[in-house]
Protein backbone atom coordinates (compact mmCIF):
# COMPACT_ATOMS: atom_id res chain seq x y z
CA UNK A 1 0.00 0.00 0.00
CA UNK A 2 1.39 3.41 -0.96
CA UNK A 3 -0.58 5.70 1.34
CA UNK A 4 -2.80 5.37 4.41
CA UNK A 5 -4.92 8.43 5.22
CA UNK A 6 -5.72 8.48 8.96
CA UNK A 7 -8.51 10.66 10.37
CA UNK A 8 -9.14 10.73 14.14
CA UNK A 9 -12.75 11.60 14.88
CA UNK A 10 -14.66 12.28 18.08
CA UNK A 11 -18.27 13.42 17.65
CA UNK A 12 -17.62 14.60 14.09
CA UNK A 13 -20.65 13.12 12.35
CA UNK A 14 -21.71 16.54 11.08
CA UNK A 15 -18.36 17.42 9.50
CA UNK A 16 -16.43 14.32 8.47
CA UNK A 17 -18.39 13.61 5.30
CA UNK A 18 -17.10 16.67 3.44
CA UNK A 19 -13.48 15.55 3.59
CA UNK A 20 -14.31 11.94 2.77
CA UNK A 21 -16.19 13.02 -0.35
CA UNK A 22 -13.05 14.80 -1.59
CA UNK A 23 -10.85 11.85 -0.70
CA UNK A 24 -13.10 9.66 -2.82
CA UNK A 25 -12.22 11.89 -5.81
CA UNK A 26 -8.43 11.78 -5.45
CA UNK A 27 -6.42 11.77 -8.67
CA UNK A 28 -3.57 9.73 -7.16
CA UNK A 29 -3.07 6.64 -9.38
CA UNK A 30 -1.37 4.46 -6.76
CA UNK A 31 -2.82 2.34 -3.96
CA UNK A 32 -4.25 4.05 -0.90
CA UNK A 33 -6.70 3.58 1.95
CA UNK A 34 -8.62 5.77 4.36
CA UNK A 35 -8.86 4.89 8.05
CA UNK A 36 -11.27 6.76 10.31
CA UNK A 37 -10.56 6.21 14.00
CA UNK A 38 -13.75 6.68 16.00
CA UNK A 39 -12.45 8.04 19.30
CA UNK A 40 -15.24 7.27 21.78
CA UNK A 41 -17.87 9.31 19.93
CA UNK A 42 -21.34 9.86 21.36
CA UNK A 43 -22.90 10.86 18.04
CA UNK A 44 -22.34 7.54 16.19
CA UNK A 45 -19.60 9.01 14.00
CA UNK A 46 -18.33 5.55 13.14
CA UNK A 47 -21.75 4.28 12.11
CA UNK A 48 -22.36 7.38 9.98
CA UNK A 49 -19.11 6.78 8.10
CA UNK A 50 -19.75 3.05 7.66
CA UNK A 51 -23.16 3.70 6.14
CA UNK A 52 -22.27 6.62 3.86
CA UNK A 53 -18.72 5.59 2.90
CA UNK A 54 -18.46 1.78 2.93
CA UNK A 55 -15.02 1.92 1.25
CA UNK A 56 -13.55 3.60 4.37
CA UNK A 57 -12.05 1.48 7.15
CA UNK A 58 -13.53 2.46 10.51
CA UNK A 59 -11.75 1.33 13.66
CA UNK A 60 -12.37 2.13 17.31
CA UNK A 61 -10.19 3.75 19.96
CA UNK A 62 -12.26 3.72 23.15
CA UNK A 63 -9.91 5.90 25.22
CA UNK A 64 -10.40 9.60 24.42
CA UNK A 65 -7.34 11.43 23.15
CA UNK A 66 -6.40 12.48 19.63
CA UNK A 67 -2.86 11.09 19.86
CA UNK A 68 -4.27 7.78 21.05
CA UNK A 69 -6.55 7.79 18.01
CA UNK A 70 -3.68 8.58 15.65
CA UNK A 71 -1.55 5.84 17.20
CA UNK A 72 -4.40 3.36 16.82
CA UNK A 73 -4.68 4.35 13.18
CA UNK A 74 -0.93 4.05 12.68
CA UNK A 75 -0.88 0.52 14.02
CA UNK A 76 -3.72 -0.48 11.68
CA UNK A 77 -2.31 1.24 8.60
CA UNK A 78 -0.50 -0.57 5.79
CA UNK A 79 0.78 2.40 3.77
CA UNK A 80 4.42 3.34 3.30
CA UNK A 81 3.36 6.95 3.78
CA UNK A 82 0.89 7.96 6.50
CA UNK A 83 -1.24 11.02 5.72
CA UNK A 84 -3.20 12.79 8.45
CA UNK A 85 -6.28 14.98 8.28
CA UNK A 86 -8.62 16.33 10.92
CA UNK A 87 -12.25 15.28 10.66
CA UNK A 88 -13.34 18.81 9.72
CA UNK A 89 -10.65 19.28 7.05
CA UNK A 90 -11.23 19.13 3.30
CA UNK A 91 -8.32 18.32 0.96
CA UNK A 92 -8.11 19.09 -2.73
CA UNK A 93 -8.56 16.26 -5.21
CA UNK A 94 -4.78 16.39 -5.85
CA UNK A 95 -3.84 16.29 -2.16
CA UNK A 96 -2.38 12.77 -2.06
CA UNK A 97 -0.74 13.12 -5.46
CA UNK A 98 0.91 16.42 -4.52
CA UNK A 99 2.02 15.05 -1.17
CA UNK A 100 3.72 11.99 -2.63
CA UNK A 101 5.57 14.13 -5.15
CA UNK A 102 7.53 15.79 -2.37
CA UNK A 103 8.83 12.48 -1.04
CA UNK A 104 11.00 12.08 -4.11
CA UNK A 105 13.56 13.98 -2.05
CA UNK A 106 15.18 11.29 0.08
CA UNK A 107 15.92 13.52 3.08
CA UNK A 108 12.25 14.43 3.64
CA UNK A 109 10.69 12.43 6.49
CA UNK A 110 7.51 14.46 6.80
CA UNK A 111 5.68 17.37 5.27
CA UNK A 112 2.94 19.69 6.35
CA UNK A 113 0.95 22.30 4.53
CA UNK A 114 -1.15 25.39 5.25
CA UNK A 115 -4.86 25.71 5.73
CA UNK A 116 -7.58 28.20 4.89
CA UNK A 117 -11.10 28.30 6.33
CA UNK A 118 -14.17 27.18 4.41
CA UNK A 119 -16.61 28.77 6.86
CA UNK A 120 -14.68 31.76 8.17
CA UNK A 121 -15.60 35.40 8.51
CA UNK A 122 -13.45 38.08 6.90
CA UNK A 123 -11.24 38.46 9.99
CA UNK A 124 -10.89 34.69 10.28
CA UNK A 125 -9.86 34.40 6.65
CA UNK A 126 -7.38 37.26 7.09
CA UNK A 127 -5.73 35.43 9.98
CA UNK A 128 -5.56 32.18 7.99
CA UNK A 129 -4.00 33.99 5.02
CA UNK A 130 -1.35 35.65 7.23
CA UNK A 131 -0.76 32.34 9.02
CA UNK A 132 -0.17 30.62 5.70
CA UNK A 133 2.28 33.11 4.23
CA UNK A 134 3.87 34.82 7.23
CA UNK A 135 3.19 33.57 10.77
CA UNK A 136 3.80 29.85 10.28
CA UNK A 137 6.89 30.06 8.03
CA UNK A 138 8.49 32.56 10.43
CA UNK A 139 7.54 30.53 13.53
CA UNK A 140 8.91 27.34 11.96
CA UNK A 141 12.18 29.09 11.14
CA UNK A 142 12.50 30.37 14.71
CA UNK A 143 11.69 26.93 16.14
CA UNK A 144 14.34 25.30 13.96
CA UNK A 145 16.99 27.57 15.44
CA UNK A 146 16.35 25.76 18.74
CA UNK A 147 16.31 22.24 17.26
CA UNK A 148 12.53 22.14 17.22
CA UNK A 149 9.99 22.12 14.40
CA UNK A 150 6.32 22.79 13.71
CA UNK A 151 3.57 21.09 11.74
CA UNK A 152 -0.20 20.92 11.40
CA UNK A 153 -1.68 17.49 12.08
CA UNK A 154 -4.73 18.66 10.15
CA UNK A 155 -2.53 18.40 7.06
CA UNK A 156 0.52 16.17 7.40
CA UNK A 157 2.37 13.30 5.68
CA UNK A 158 4.94 11.10 7.47
CA UNK A 159 7.11 8.18 6.34
CA UNK A 160 5.65 5.17 8.15
CA UNK A 161 9.00 3.45 8.74
CA UNK A 162 10.49 6.56 10.33
CA UNK A 163 7.50 6.99 12.62
CA UNK A 164 7.61 3.33 13.65
CA UNK A 165 11.34 2.66 13.99
CA UNK A 166 12.90 6.04 14.78
CA UNK A 167 10.10 7.64 16.84
CA UNK A 168 8.49 4.38 18.07
CA UNK A 169 5.08 5.79 17.26
CA UNK A 170 3.23 8.73 18.74
CA UNK A 171 3.63 9.86 22.32
CA UNK A 172 0.10 9.27 23.59
CA UNK A 173 0.77 11.10 26.85
CA UNK A 174 0.22 14.38 25.01
CA UNK A 175 -3.32 15.57 25.60
CA UNK A 176 -2.84 19.27 24.75
CA UNK A 177 -2.18 21.25 21.58
CA UNK A 178 1.53 20.50 21.61
CA UNK A 179 1.10 17.07 20.02
CA UNK A 180 1.97 18.31 16.53
CA UNK A 181 4.95 20.32 17.82
CA UNK A 182 6.28 17.30 19.70
CA UNK A 183 5.94 14.95 16.73
CA UNK A 184 7.36 17.45 14.23
CA UNK A 185 10.33 18.14 16.49
CA UNK A 186 11.24 14.47 16.90
CA UNK A 187 10.87 13.97 13.15
CA UNK A 188 13.19 16.92 12.47
CA UNK A 189 15.97 15.15 14.38
CA UNK A 190 15.82 12.34 11.83
CA UNK A 191 15.34 14.27 8.58
CA UNK A 192 13.64 17.23 6.95
CA UNK A 193 10.14 18.37 7.89
CA UNK A 194 8.96 20.31 4.85
CA UNK A 195 6.36 23.08 4.76
CA UNK A 196 4.78 22.89 1.31
CA UNK A 197 2.55 25.72 0.10
CA UNK A 198 0.97 23.56 -2.63
CA UNK A 199 -0.50 21.30 0.09
CA UNK A 200 -3.14 23.80 1.24
CA UNK A 201 -6.39 22.36 2.63
CA UNK A 202 -9.66 23.89 3.81
CA UNK A 203 -10.74 23.47 7.41
CA UNK A 204 -13.46 24.74 9.73
CA UNK A 205 -13.00 28.02 11.56
CA UNK A 206 -15.21 26.87 14.45
CA UNK A 207 -12.39 26.59 17.00
CA UNK A 208 -10.85 29.89 15.90
CA UNK A 209 -14.25 31.59 16.23
CA UNK A 210 -14.70 30.06 19.67
CA UNK A 211 -11.26 30.95 21.03
CA UNK A 212 -10.53 34.19 19.21
CA UNK A 213 -7.25 35.53 17.86
CA UNK A 214 -5.49 36.29 21.15
CA UNK A 215 -6.28 32.94 22.77
CA UNK A 216 -5.38 31.06 19.58
CA UNK A 217 -1.96 32.69 19.21
CA UNK A 218 -1.26 32.45 22.94
CA UNK A 219 -2.23 28.77 22.88
CA UNK A 220 0.27 28.06 20.09
CA UNK A 221 3.11 29.72 21.99
CA UNK A 222 2.13 28.01 25.25
CA UNK A 223 2.04 24.60 23.58
CA UNK A 224 5.48 25.10 22.01
CA UNK A 225 6.91 26.26 25.34
CA UNK A 226 5.49 23.26 27.21
CA UNK A 227 6.89 20.85 24.62
CA UNK A 228 10.30 22.50 24.86
CA UNK A 229 10.25 22.25 28.65
CA UNK A 230 9.32 18.57 28.48
CA UNK A 231 12.25 17.87 26.19
CA UNK A 232 14.63 19.78 28.44
CA UNK A 233 13.48 17.83 31.49
CA UNK A 234 14.10 14.64 29.54
CA UNK A 235 17.60 15.91 28.60
CA UNK A 236 17.09 15.61 24.87
CA UNK A 237 18.23 17.78 21.98
CA UNK A 238 16.71 21.17 22.77
CA UNK A 239 19.13 24.08 22.98
CA UNK A 240 19.26 26.03 26.24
Amino acid sequence: MDVSVIIPARNEGGYIGYGLMMLEKQTFPGSWEVIVVDNASDDHTGDIVREAFPWVRVIEEPVPGVQRARERGRLAATGNILAFLDADTIPSTQWIENGLRHFRESDIVALTGPYLFFDGRFRDDTYAYLQRWLFFPFSKYVAEQSNMSLAFFANMFIRADILAHELHGFDTSYTFDGDDVETATRLSWVGKVLYAQDMCVKTSARNFKKNGLVCTVHGHFRAAREVSQRFKRAHVRIST
